[in-house]
């Protein structure tokens, strides 16, 4: 096996070296949070699939947010919907609002989740049935995942709080939903052992691609699904069988502001990432 170039050694150590920074003691803002409150896989799946629909905007603000959705469906989320009512659901949740996602857009998503539950026992029963190991990543998987959550009931809003790799978007919502729910060690809680680590594709926002362009690991200028393949394949060269494990600690740099747009110095005196990263302070 050939010796990877001195910088690309560089580079993996230190990002090595931030993993282990940034564990579940730092995990505040993050949607995460509200995944980890349960301890029945059932729960978790339901709190982290409704957690990374809406984990667009400011982090503390999801947090928030959809904290106060799964409040509504105590002491279980899953038994919730089990037992699910929409029209008991409308008045549950009325006053609902996510920037542009209001009360008719959760129930929407609610229904869908419940339907699914009702017909195959569980989220992750349905991931089974989607997920094919002979596929080169999670791509196709997520795609028949997507597709049979929202079924016939195809709305703009769905579309937007599940989305897919058959449209082209990086799913950075999803690949996050799926990264929680895979991977096995912290923060991540790996409930779903059937599937392989090695096959999950980097939840690429603005923070992660901005910062991968900083580090020299991205080419493209939109945060799009080639975008996040190709960066999960550059990662797979330090850690091919987990590729996917940097992306916790990259997103906390851009989450807590410590590498922003505008770099400010003294966050970059005193980044891990600073000899490796290719643009000067502004």
């Amino acid at each position: 096996m050939p010796r990877m170039p001195v910088r690309g050694e560089k580079l993996r150590q230190r990002l090595d070296t931030l993993v282990e920074t940034f564990d579940v003691s730092t995990i505040a803002p993050d949607p995460l949070q509200l995944v980890l409150r349960y301890t029945n896989p059932p729960d978790q799946e339901v709190a982290g699939l409704l957690a990374a629909a809406f984990a667009y905007g400011r982090a503390d603000i999801v947090v928030a947010n959809a904290g106060r959705v799964l409040d509504r469906m105590l002491p279980s989320p899953y038994e919730y919907l089990v037992k699910f009512d929409r029209a008991e659901a409308k008045r549950r949740f009325a006053g609902f609002a996510h920037r542009f996602h209001k009360t008719p857009e959760l129930v929407d998503l609610l229904t869908r989740i419940a339907a699914a539950i009702r017909e195959h026992g569980t989220l992750g029963e349905l991931f089974r049935i989607c997920y094919d190991d002979d596929d080169r990543d999670i791509g196709p998987s997520l795609t028949r995942f997507v597709e049979a959550l929202i079924g016939s009931r195809r709305t703009k809003a769905l579309d937007y709080l599940l989305t897919s790799p058959a449209n082209g978007s990086a799913c950075k919502r999803m690949n996050l939903f799926l990264r929680w729910m895979v991977r096995r060690t912290e923060p991540d809680l790996g409930i779903w052992d059937f599937v392989d680590p090695a096959k999950l594709v980097m939840p690429v926002d603005t923070h992660v691609h901005r910062i991968a362009t900083f580090l020299g690991l991205n080419g493209r200028k939109t945060p799009d699904w080639k975008a996040a393949r190709a960066l999960t394949d550059r990662l797979a060269k330090f850690d091919s069988a987990d590729p996917v494990r940097y992306d916790f600690a990259i997103c906390r740099l851009g989450i807590l502001d410590l590498c922003s747009r505008k770099r400010r110095k003294a966050n970059c005196d005193v980044c891990l990432l600073r000899d490796v990263c290719r643009f000067p302070v502004l």
